[in-house]
């Protein structure tokens, strides 16, 4: 849109605040706005923000650690192509945004950057990734002075659909007015939780998407006097909510890369790499996919959730289920699933990490492990050993580890935005060490 356009709209519509949202590494959304009378200002040059809020954790600490402290300035540079006017909030206005340097270069450590990068670097090899991310939650009322989960009806009951119905056209009907699609709706198996598939967009478009999404999810939620969680485990013994992130490689005519209809899972020898890399690098890409200490919760045998490093067709305990095709048109529906993600990621870091990972398998030629056709738990230390299965890191702290020792991953994603991460997370593990109980469960709940 161009900006001329912005300004009229915001005119036409009586919009009062105009949001520049960006995502720092934290995964928060985070933003700052601006009446009509700054929104020139807004689109010529954007806002100001100190340099460290990119190492500022979830608990908006600053490490002591990190190379960003008090001095040091950025500039929030709305992206006009996605203005979109609220239509949950009425006088509202949103643009998403990337972070730049007071000279108008990139900042290094800005996670839409990262993906943008990262998508130019997949376009040298003619490619092009689709994706969708697949967000469970758990949505919650209040009763007194406390929230709890809405209904505890069974998975896919019915019934839920029914009570739930009010909620979840209104998140549906938003999406559709800022031009996300929902594809699909259930009730999933534990007490208020619900699964609300996005429809595929290219690269950046996806991971914008799911930055609306979980905006929009909040936002209906509040207008409901109703609240949403997308914390993975939010129960000891509940199911976790997931982010599943669907994705699939096209060249520049348009065809599914991942497709071989003559390979027996018609998997396409690039497929075959990309799942490769992926594997290769899965401990230190947990630090982005599954970036809290709660996200290892959900990490459990027979969870559902996948915490064995392996791949499988319709496999859902692996880490990268290849997905099934549709009978009428295999060549465009084929796609992979990394189920190794929960919503509190980072979408711009999860997208870069994990397609940076699969391009080193491609550029390495990295022969694939066979495929696991059942739950990897039930498999004894032998057939573990055959497939080269192995289990996932058991705390974030190892995850870091990995992602630390991985000099491929770190280097691909910029040395002083690993390291800064590193330092970040690192951070928000000392805080949550210092609580007890369910003390985490509380802090995070509603947090993301």
């Amino acid at each position: 849109m161009e900006k001329t356009d912005i300004i009229k709209q915001v005119h036409d519509n009586e919009i009062s605040l105009i949001r520049a949202v960006f995502m720092a590494p934290d995964g928060i959304i985070r933003a700052k706005a601006v009446t009509p009378y700054g929104l020139e200002s807004l689109l010529a040059s954007g806002v100001g923000l100190t340099s460290a809020q990119t190492s500022i954790t979830v608990f908006d600490t600053l490490p002591p650690q990190s190379a960003y402290q008090p001095v040091g300035e950025l500039r929030i540079i709305p992206d006009p192509s996605t203005f979109t006017i609220l239509p949950y909030l009425q006088g509202h206005a949103r643009m998403l945004s990337d972070l730049m340097t007071i000279e108008g270069e990139p900042w290094e450590l800005c996670p839409r950057g990262l993906l943008k990068r990262t998508l130019r670097k997949l376009h040298e090899y003619g490619l092009i990734i689709q994706a969708s991310f697949e967000n469970e939650f758990t949505l919650y009322e209040q009763q007194g002075n406390a929230w709890f989960p809405f209904g505890k009806t069974p998975s896919f009951s019915s019934e839920s659909i029914d009570q739930s119905s009010d909620f979840i056209l209104g998140v549906i009907t938003a999406l559709k007015n800022q031009g996300v699609y929902v594809e699909k709706f259930y009730p999933e198996s534990a007490p208020g939780q619900f699964e609300l598939p996005i429809c595929h967009q290219p690269g950046l478009s996806a991971a914008d998407q799911q930055v609306v999404f979980r905006e929009t999810l909040r936002g209906v939620a509040l207008a409901h006097k109703k609240r949403v969680s997308l914390m993975p485990k939010p129960a000891t013994n509940w199911a976790g909510n997931g982010c599943h992130i669907h994705f699939s490689l096209w060249d520049n005519n348009n065809r599914n890369v991942l497709y071989d209809r003559t390979d027996d899972y018609e998997l396409s020898l690039i497929g075959h790499q990309f799942i490769a890399g992926i594997l290769d690098h899965l401990d230190g890409l947990l630090a982005f996919t599954a970036p809290t200490t709660n996200s290892y919760k959900r990490f459990v045998k027979h969870g559902w959730a996948s915490c064995y490093r392996c791949w499988g067709p319709d496999n859902r305990e692996a880490s990268i289920r290849l997905a099934s095709s549709f009978s009428h048109a295999p060549e465009k529906t084929l796609n992979l699933e990394y189920r190794a993600a929960d919503p509190t990621c980072n979408p711009y870091l999860a997208m870069a990490a994990v397609t940076l990972a699969g391009l080193s398998g491609i550029e390495r030629k990295l022969e694939l492990v066979p495929p696991v056709l059942s739950d990897p738990a039930l498999l004894s230390l032998e057939e573990r050993s055959k497939y080269r299965i192995s289990v996932y890191p058991s705390t974030l702290e190892e995850a870091l580890d990995s992602l630390e020792k991985d000099e491929y991953m770190t280097n691909a994603i910029g040395k002083n935005l690993t390291n800064e991460y590193l330092i970040m997370k690192r951070h928000e593990i000392e805080t949550i060490n210092t609580l007890s109980g369910d003390a985490e469960i509380d802090t995070y709940r509603f947090l993301f």
